[in-house]
Order: structure tokens, then C-alpha cells, then sequence
């Protein structure tokens, strides 16, 4: 992390993070559990849990490998964000990511003792990688064109970051039967809303001489082995 930053290449008039997802104690939590998964304190299944709560996968072929999803709420991220995700490939991966289609950020092929490393930088900019893997609430997306499509009602992208902040670290879907997915969208072309667990479109109507916002919802969604499209639950649910 020793290279030059864009802050000091280019001044401090970058854009910054105004919500922190990231906890620095949760990559001492998982150097501590990776220390007791080694001396056998642990047995694999409740390692494997642990792991997948916190955004590691592991390798088919070994345990000594780990893949660590960072999520991106909402897709909204910045400058010494990206440049710390490189600089953390470059020190612990190979040198490159892969970009998800749940707008995550993957890193591949990290020994399984350099992830807490990998999680204190991404916490120190802000970001994380907690329940972007396993049976919880994955990231929380929103549309790419979300406050710039001339076809949005309105811009749902601060309900998409209110959504994540919300659910991220909540007791209630720590250990839910599968993985669910949330996705919010700016309008009916473009996003993904009938292709996730829930999908949200922006809507306004006139009532009672009032506008209301809200969100017309479709629910479950999907594009794994049995895919489905998701069917509409309202034509309008207020905020």
C-alpha cells in the first residue's frame, strides 16, 4: 500500500465514500478463526459458514485458497476505493479482478491466512466483503443508469443504499435457507428487477389530489439452475 495515492497525485477534490461498509474487527475476527480452523479447534463445516459469512470462498482443490467477493452497494464506488482493490490484486491476487454481474468485485487465488489482510485494506476505505457469499442478503444492486435515465420516475438509488445498510450485519438473515437477492432498478428497460428475489421499479401516483412515490415490486425472481421470472406483487407499494 506503499504507492503513491491518487489523493496525493491529484489533490483531495475526488469524490469520497459517504457510507463506511466496511469493519476493521471483522478481519481480526477472521485471522483469530483461521489461527483455531488450522490447529483443528474448528471443524471445516462451521469454518465453511464462518468464511462464506464474511465473503471468502474456498478453493474446490485445497484449503489453503480463497476467492473474496467485495460488494459494491448500490454499484456506487470511488476513486481510492478501486485503486485500493488494485493494489490489494497486485499484492494478494494476481494481479487483476473480475467485475461480477451483481456488481461485486472478485479477487482470486488469495492464501487463505492473507484474507484478513485483504479485508482490514478494503475496510479501510470503506468497503466490504461480509454476506457477499453463503445463505444471507447478497449485495444490493441498482440499476447503472439510476438518476441519469431520462425513462426513471425518480432515482431509486439512495432507497438502494438505505436497503443495504439496513440489511447488511442484521441478525434476521445471518443464516437464512438460501442466498436472497434484492435489485432495484431506475425503469422498466433497464435492470434486472424480474430476475431477483425481489425486484423494485420507481413509480409515482396521483391520489387524493397528492403524488405519491413508491415502487412497483415483482418477487422471486431468478437465474440460477431453475430460472424464473419474477411476478409482479402490486402495481404500486408507497415507500
Amino acid at each position: 500500500m506503499s504507492k503513491t495515492s491518487l489523493s496525493q497525485s491529484r489533490g483531495n477534490n475526488l469524490p469520497k465514500p459517504k457510507i463506511n461498509w466496511g469493519r476493521l474487527e471483522e478481519a481480526e475476527k477472521f485471522a483469530e478463526m483461521v489461527k483455531l480452523f488450522r490447529r483443528g479447534k474448528i471443524n471445516r463445516d462451521d469454518f465453511r459458514r464462518f468464511r462464506l459469512q464474511h465473503g471468502a470462498y474456498g478453493s474446490r482443490m485445497t484449503d489453503d485458497y480463497s476467492m473474496v467477493r467485495v460488494k459494491v452497494p448500490a454499484g456506487e464506488i470511488f476513486p481510492e476505493q478501486l485503486e485500493r482493490l488494485a493494489q490489494l490484486s497486485e499484492a494478494f491476487s494476481i494481479g487483476s479482478a473480475h467485475v461480477s454481474t451483481r456488481q461485486n468485485f472478485q479477487l482470486h487465488w488469495i492464501a487463505l491466512e492473507d484474507v484478513s489482510e485483504v479485508m482490514r485494506g478494503l475496510a479501510e476505505v470503506g468497503l466490504t466483503s461480509r454476506e457477499a457469499c453463503g445463505n444471507s442478503v447478497r449485495n444490493v444492486m441498482c440499476s447503472p443508469l439510476a438518476g441519469t435515465c431520462p425513462q426513471e420516475v425518480f432515482d431509486p438509488t439512495p432507497y438502494a443504499l438505505a436497503t443495504a445498510k439496513f440489511l447488511l450485519r442484521n441478525p434476521m438473515n445471518q443464516a437464512l435457507p438460501r442466498k436472497f437477492k434484492l435489485n432495484f432498478t431506475c425503469c422498466e428497460k433497464h435492470g434486472m428487477a424480474r430476475i431477483a428475489d425481489i425486484g423494485l421499479i420507481p413509480q409515482r401516483i396521483d391520489a387524493d389530489g397528492k403524488t405519491y412515490a413508491g415502487f412497483k415490486i415483482f418477487l422471486g425472481g431468478g437465474l440460477g439452475a431453475q430460472s424464473f421470472v419474477g411476478y409482479q406483487l402490486e402495481e404500486f407499494t408507497p415507500e
